[in-house]
């Protein structure tokens, strides 16, 4: 029998999982970013760290077809011993706390900023805790409803910003590549920290119903999250100037302020608050995935009293501090540098273990 047969997931669960918890992070900042880096030429670096993530991700899948009924922590405990499978769900924890701390954070100023000034942001980050705990207690099959939820109320964002393009002029995309190649290949590292999430593919893989798609599912969802990443890109670079674009800060929910609709007064504020959904994929999948790696350590099967632990603690500690934006954006910095090594760099390296142990193992076999 299936360890997690009960929570299986479909292909289009596992898709939306994974291109939600991408999306969430960078959609309000990932124009301003490219075009410090690479200039107009930034939706370029945008599809080669596209291209990297997604080889990045297959090399996770490959991985995983070692252990199709097991997660990253059981193949680690079966592969390299039982003690380095718990040591890796301690810094996994950690690591998905993390994650899911800075996106609750970065949503909570974002909301207090745009939406609930007068409300205080402790007050606010709770209120999100609470449909936090009410979807990731179900598993990774209710968090798998939640993401088809949340992306399908977010199809309504193309058409909104579809009212900006009369206000767009084309010619702000020109010249491509003025400076060569140089500042494109060097600003590609600049994009991982907005794909980071795809790690949780390693978690839920053996939740895939139909695992011989899940190279399918990792390339859809990477499209997926391109397509999003280039529409606002292309779409803020012909809006705003060169000069206005390193100078306004979020980009995304500003040109909102261009769109006029004879039922709404502020574009930005409902855009914010139906955005939510998709927000609250960069901190509801991680918790889920951080009580899960703190119960696989205590080989506890249900994680639901973990998950109370975690977001009580999270509660209890914003009650008395909640970092502010600056703050925020450094949290950020810190998490791309463990993302790159978690989730970039560690797959390749399980993977060539995996290859060398087999390769050992497969010499001293008798002939």
């Amino acid at each position: 029998m299936k360890k997690y047969a009960f929570n299986e997931i479909t292909t289009m669960q596992f898709i939306f999982i994974i291109s939600g918890i991408a999306i969430s992070y960078g959609f309000i900042e990932i124009p301003q970013v490219l075009y410090k880096g690479a200039g107009n030429s930034g939706w370029i670096v945008l599809i080669l760290g596209s291209l990297t993530t997604m080889a990045a991700n297959l090399v996770i899948v490959q991985a995983m077809k070692r252990m199709p009924d097991g997660t990253i922590l059981d193949l680690l405990a079966k592969y390299a011993g039982r003690w380095v499978g718990k040591a890796a769900a301690i810094l996994l924890s950690a690591y998905f706390l993390y994650f899911a701390y800075t996106g609750i954070v970065y949503s909570t100023r974002v909301i207090k900023a745009r939406i609930l000034q007068e409300t205080p942001a402790y007050m606010t980050l709770i209120m999100l805790l609470i449909p936090a705990y009410v979807v990731a207690r179900g598993g990774i099959r209710i968090i798998g409803r939640y993401a088809e939820l949340s992306m399908g109320l977010s199809l309504w964002i193309p058409l909104v910003f579809a009212v900006v393009w009369k206000h767009t002029h084309w010619l702000y995309l020109l010249p491509v590549l003025p400076d060569g190649w140089r500042p494109v290949w060097n600003a590609v590292p600049s994009t991982f920290f907005y794909f980071l999430g795809f790690g949780s593919t390693a978690f839920l893989y053996p939740f895939l119903k139909n695992k011989e798609k899940a190279a399918l599912g990792v390339c859809c969802a990477q499209l997926i999250t391109l397509s999003a990443y280039l529409f606002i890109t292309l779409l803020s670079f012909a809006f705003f100037s060169p000069g206005e674009l390193t100078k306004i800060n979020q980009l995304s929910i500003y040109m909102l302020k261009a769109v006029e609709l004879p039922f709404v007064e502020q574009v930005e504020g409902l855009f914010i608050v139906l955005y939510l959904f998709i927000f609250s994929m960069s901190w509801i999948p991680p918790f889920q995935l951080s009580a899960f790696c703190l119960s696989w350590f205590a080989d506890r099967a249900d994680h639901r009293m973990t998950l109370r632990i975690i977001l009580a603690g999270t509660a209890v500690f914003s009650y008395f501090y909640v970092p502010g934006f600056n703050t925020s954006y450094e949290m950020g910095d810190w998490l791309e540098k463990m993302g790159i090594l978690v989730e970039y760099a560690a797959p390749v390296l399980l993977l060539g273990y995996l290859l060398l142990y087999d390769a050992v193992r497969g010499r001293r076999r008798p002939s």
